[in-house]
């Protein structure tokens, strides 16, 4: 090889090392982002009332939340900073609604829809989603006229993906909305449908043990498995008549310790959620 062609071979292997340091350099003095938390290490908690002070999302933080399910009927300056304190603390918010009404009613939510909206247009601190709790069961007449509010339920889970194809929809059930229902020419479990409308479940496995969790919601998690869908299992901690469903007469190590089994129960990417903030941040220790 010439003397000149060496010499050129070696300025320019220099000249990309130089380039590579710099790169590198740069990027590392770039301002880093927050990271949200995987799946699979996600902790949600329900916030049903939004006039509680800061103590709660320090809580929240402290105890890994990675997502709050918050509850507001009206939208203002207040709520965007409340998002904005969340997510510097690494948490996502998404809006809590949801009215049994809407199930016969369509205008009632598309109303609230169009505030939420206008309302993720003109901040800059987003919801990350909608967290839907309609419940078909607080519908006065259910038991009467069961079959036909759980085709209304679904028809309404269907009317709100079809209109809202960009909002990241997830939806709270229970774990017995197994009832058939036929629609669009098919048969199949009611929870089924809901699941197939929605990014995310939510599902209220309220049990006070890591094994009773995961055995009331399996039919849930199977279909959730087989069709990819992420599942949140919820469990509750306030004082409820029936024992069973809840932490609260256990508190909260006996609760963190059956999380943990539960964590190791359920699918990598399944989180957990936490009926609610103000009943859990109460709970005897």
């Amino acid at each position: 090889m010439k003397r000149n062609s060496l010499i050129f071979l070696i300025v320019f292997i220099a000249i990309i090392i130089l380039s590579l340091i710099i790169f590198s350099q740069s990027k590392t003095n770039e301002p880093s982002l927050p990271q949200m938390t995987n799946q699979e290490n996600v902790l949600g908690v329900w916030w049903w009332d939004n006039r509680i002070d800061d103590a709660y999302l320090d809580y929240a933080k402290q105890n890994g939340v990675t997502e709050i399910y918050y509850y507001v009927s009206t939208f203002n300056d207040k709520i965007a900073k409340f998002i904005r304190n969340a997510n510097s603390k690494n948490i996502k918010v998404y809006w809590l609604t949801g009215k049994y009404e809407w199930i016969e009613n369509y205008s009632m939510l598309q109303e609230k829809m169009n505030d939420f909206l206008l309302f993720q247009e003109q901040t800059n601190n987003l919801f990350a989603g909608v967290h839907f709790d309609i419940e078909p069961h607080q519908h006065p007449q259910f038991e009467e006229k069961r079959e036909e509010i759980l085709y209304k339920f679904v028809d309404l889970t269907y009317k709100i993906k079809n209109d809202y194809q960009n909002l990241y929809i997830e939806y709270d059930i229970p774990c017995w909305l197994d009832d058939i229902i036929e629609y669009n020419n098919q048969q199949k479990p009611t929870f089924e449908y809901i699941f197939d409308n929605a990014n995310k479940i939510t599902l209220m496995s309220y049990r006070d043990n890591a094994e009773d969790i995961y055995d009331f919601a399996k039919t849930e998690i199977e279909y959730a498995k087989k069709v990819n869908k992420q599942v949140n299992l919820g469990v509750e901690t306030q004082d409820v008549s029936d024992d069973i469903v809840t932490f609260f007469e256990e508190g909260k190590n006996y609760m963190n310790n059956e999380l943990k089994k539960l964590r190791n129960l359920i699918p990598q990417n399944f989180g957990i959620a936490i009926h609610y903030i103000e009943s859990w941040y109460d709970l005897k220790e």
